[in-house]
């Protein structure tokens, strides 16, 4: 008897199930050995259990549960209960086509931005001095690049609610990002306005100008303006720069983006 028996090992090689997956079925109980030496613990399979083992695996890579995969193995499994089964797996199948779809057009439409960025900063990267800019604004902090958009989201409409307040309608908004301090990010919006006016309800804030600087401007919106940028830092490094200190992203009036900041030389390498 013994010699039409499998021990774990040879088990593992003909059915390319690893001898740790073996053991993790034995214990939910989807796979009982033949036999377990009672003095050293070896197990031992029955031939015709290769079947059962390819079968626990084929469903397995299909995404069938154990629960699932020891109801449609076992012996009082009716037909209803296999059409339950097969049904809900389905719908699962069909809602990760889904999801998966959706992400492959969010990951094509942004290779479609970059390569239209690429374009507009070939023909749009203007370089030299940035103005110093005055603003009525608002301000917050942030503790990571990954909060910037919602702390966005929450300070665009309040300045432009202030603003119209104040009759002040129909002005370009800078946004700047300021992330040279390591503990957090300053993130103002706020409208250009001169020295002596002061806006109620905004703050004054001095953004310093920078004698390097790049300008790029977008007709239309960039989709994602962190893939933006990484297309601008892309292209000043073919130049032996870097863009650096506080970044600044102006909405025109006319509906155009306008994305600038300082810029630093590249160290030499060797």
């Amino acid at each position: 008897m013994a010699v039409d028996m499998l021990s774990i090992g040879h088990m593992a090689h003909v059915t390319g199930v690893s001898r740790r997956m073996l053991r993790h079925w034995e214990e939910v109980g989807l796979l009982a050995p033949a036999s377990v030496d009672e003095f050293t613990g070896y197990r031992r399979y029955a031939r015709n259990q290769v079947g059962r083992v390819r079968a626990i695996a084929s469903l397995r890579a299909v995404g069938f549960s154990l629960d699932a995969i020891n109801d449609l193995l076992g012996g009082q499994l009716s037909e209803r209960r296999l059409k339950e089964l097969l049904r809900a797996r389905e719908n699962e199948l069909v809602a990760q086509i889904d999801e998966d779809s959706a992400r492959l057009k969010e990951v094509r439409k942004r290779l479609t931005a970059l390569q239209r960025g690429h374009r507009t900063i070939m023909n749009n990267l203007e370089l030299g001095t940035l103005p110093t800019l005055q603003l009525a604004a608002l301000q917050t902090f942030v503790a990571d690049e990954s909060e910037i958009g919602d702390a966005v989201a929450d300070l665009l409409p309040r300045v432009r609610d202030q603003l119209a307040k104040n009759g002040v309608t129909d002005v370009d908004i800078v946004l700047t990002y300021d992330g040279t301090s390591e503990d957090s990010i300053v993130v103002t919006a706020g409208a250009p306005t001169s020295d002596a006016r002061v806006i109620p309800g905004l703050e004054a804030v001095r953004v310093e100008g920078a004698e390097h600087g790049a300008s790029v401007r977008f007709d239309t919106p960039p989709s994602d303006i962190g893939d933006a940028w990484i297309a601008i830092d892309a292209n000043l490094e073919q130049r032996g720069q870097e863009t650096t200190g506080v970044y600044r992203q102006t909405l025109t009036r006319d509906g155009g983006v306008v994305l600038q900041a300082p810029l630093k030389n590249l160290p030499h390498e060797g």
